[in-house]
C-alpha cells in the first residue's frame, strides 16, 4: 500500500497532525485539507518528505463547489485517492434541547453533516474505483446513547454515521469499504482519554488490506472510558 494517496480532511485538528504523520510513515503521499494554508504548510514541513512527497489544500468543505474543485486539485497533484479519512468535527454542547438556540443546531449540522456531505460527493468516485479505497468518518458514542444538554450535538453525529453506513452499503461488491470510529475524548491527559497515536493505529489498520472484511461498521475507541 505504499504510495497510495491519501485525503486527510481536518488535517490541522485536534487529530489530524497524529493520523498524518502515521501515514506518511507508512509511506502514504497525503493530500491535507484545513481551512488554513498556514496550518497545513507547518504541517507539511514536519512530515517525512514534506513537500516533494505530499501537499496542502486550504479548502472550504462547507462550500460544495469549492469542494469538488480541491477533489480535482487532489488529482492534479497525484492522481485519484484511495483513502478518505474525514477528521472535521465539532462540538456545543451544555444546555438543554429547548434552550439551544437554533443557530447552534444549524452549526453543528453544518460543520458536522454538510462537510461529510460534500467531501464524499467529491471523493466516493475515487475512493469506489480504487483497489482497497478505503472511507472512514469520526463519531462518538453519543449518538447512539445521548445524554442530557446534548441534543444538537447527538444528531448531527447520528447523521454522519448514518452517512457513512449508507455510502457503505453502496460499496458492497467492490474492494472498498466505508466505516466510522467512535471516540469519546481525543487527549492524552487522563486514564480514560483516547490518545491519537491510538486513533491514527486504527485508521491505518482500518485502511488497510487486512480490513477488507470490515464494512459499515461503527467502532468504538473508547475501551478505557
Amino acid at each position: 500500500m505504499a504510495d497510495r494517496v491519501v485525503v486527510i480532511t481536518g488535517a490541522t485538528g485536534k487529530l489530524g497532525p497524529a493520523v498524518a504523520r502515521r501515514f506518511a510513515d507508512d509511506g502514504s503521499r497525503l493530500g491535507l485539507v484545513a481551512r488554513s494554508e498556514d496550518e497545513v504548510d507547518e504541517l507539511l514541513e514536519s512530515l517525512p518528505g514534506g513537500r516533494e512527497r505530499h501537499a496542502g489544500f486550504a479548502i472550504d468543505l462547507d462550500d460544495p463547489e469549492a469542494t469538488l474543485a480541491g477533489a480535482e486539485a487532489v488529482r492534479d497533484r497525484f492522481g485519484p485517492p484511495s483513502v478518505l479519512l474525514h477528521l472535521v468535527g465539532g462540538y456545543i454542547g451544555g444546555t438543554s434541547f429547548g434552550d439551544t438556540e437554533l443557530n447552534v443546531w444549524r452549526e453543528l449540522f453544518d460543520l458536522n453533516v454538510m462537510t461529510t456531505v460534500h467531501a464524499l460527493r467529491a471523493f466516493l468516485p475515487d475512493i469506489r474505483a480504487a483497489e482497497h479505497g478505503r472511507i472512514v468518518t469520526v463519531s462518538t458514542p453519543l449518538a447512539g446513547a445521548p445524554v442530557t444538554e446534548v441534543a444538537a450535538y447527538a444528531a448531527s453525529k447520528a447523521s454522519v454515521e448514518s452517512l457513512t453506513l449508507s455510502v457503505a452499503r453502496e460499496l458492497a461488491g467492490t474492494t472498498a469499504t466505508a466505516n466510522v470510529i467512535l471516540v469519546r475524548t481525543i487527549n492524552d491527559q487522563k486514564p480514560t482519554h483516547t490518545r491519537p497515536a491510538e486513533i491514527a493505529a486504527a485508521l491505518a489498520w482500518l485502511c488497510s488490506p487486512a480490513a477488507g472484511p470490515v464494512n459499515g461498521q461503527r467502532i468504538p475507541l473508547v475501551g478505557r472510558a
